[in-house]
């Protein structure tokens, strides 16, 4: 393979990684909530709670 081409595929393979990882931490402030284990009480702890 030619060192041009060689250059060219890992700069866009570089440039395709940077970017989807800026895409997804944009994504992650973008929608903010209990997405995982943040410390939250569950829905039916909640209901419980209210009785």
């Amino acid at each position: 393979m030619a060192a041009e081409i060689q250059t060219l595929l890992a700069l866009g393979l570089v440039a395709f990684a940077a970017s989807w990882l800026v895409l997804r931490a944009l994504a992650k402030k973008k929608h903010p909530g209990c997405g995982s284990d943040c410390g939250c009480a569950t829905s039916e702890l909640k209901a419980k709670l209210k009785k």
